[in-house]
């Protein structure tokens, strides 16, 4: 009986040792080798989130959902003004800075609305700071936000935001509407 025990204790012994590496086949020993992160790493991107091979269009890469706020505001800010600030888009971004900027940045723009009392000032758009900005910076800042300042673009077509950057810059910041900058392409105003 004794012989037996020891003859079934070496097979079982010899058995482990042989078919050891298949016993790693089990399915609780891959576990950390096929998890849902390591197949996500390894996914084909999808053409819609690969970086295209002509470049980046600014406003597109703004209306992407996944985002750096950084580059996109880098990105923005070299975009060229494409309305003139007509008497049309004045009256509409009059319009529109009445309803989105003047509770915080005030009838003046110098950051002095009533819900600003309340809170951090915010920037005061006669600044020279503001001024030496290019339209597409203040585009960027509008449809996009800033440190304390909400984005706007879920609310505003871009056209829209264009007018109160108009407004802004003839309205507020007293520049020329007559003559356009040709930094700024057709539109945007003369400093």
């Amino acid at each position: 009986m004794k012989n037996l025990f020891v003859k079934i204790s070496l097979f079982l012994f010899l058995w482990f040792f042989i078919f050891v590496d298949k016993l790693s086949a089990w399915p609780w020993s891959r576990d950390m080798y096929q998890s849902p992160v390591s197949k996500y790493n390894n996914a084909p991107l999808k053409e819609a989130e690969s970086i295209p091979r002509g470049g980046v269009n600014p406003t597109t890469l703004a209306k992407r959902k996944f985002q750096n706020p950084i580059l996109v505001k880098n990105a923005l800010s070299s975009l060229q003004n494409p309305i003139p600030p007509t008497e049309e888009s004045l009256k509409n971004g009059e319009r529109l800075y009445k309803i989105y900027c003047l509770p915080c940045h005030g009838e003046s723009g110098r950051g002095d609305g009533a819900v600003a009392k309340k809170m951090v000032p915010p920037q005061d758009l006669t600044s020279d700071y503001v001024k030496s900005k290019s339209d597409g910076y203040i585009f960027a800042t509008i449809s996009g936000g800033g440190v304390i300042m909400p984005a706007q673009k879920k609310g505003l077509s871009e056209k829209d935001i264009w007018d109160i950057v108009n407004y802004i810059r003839v309205k507020i910041q007293g520049m020329s509407k007559g003559t356009f900058n040709a930094q700024q392409g057709g539109g945007g105003v003369q400093q």
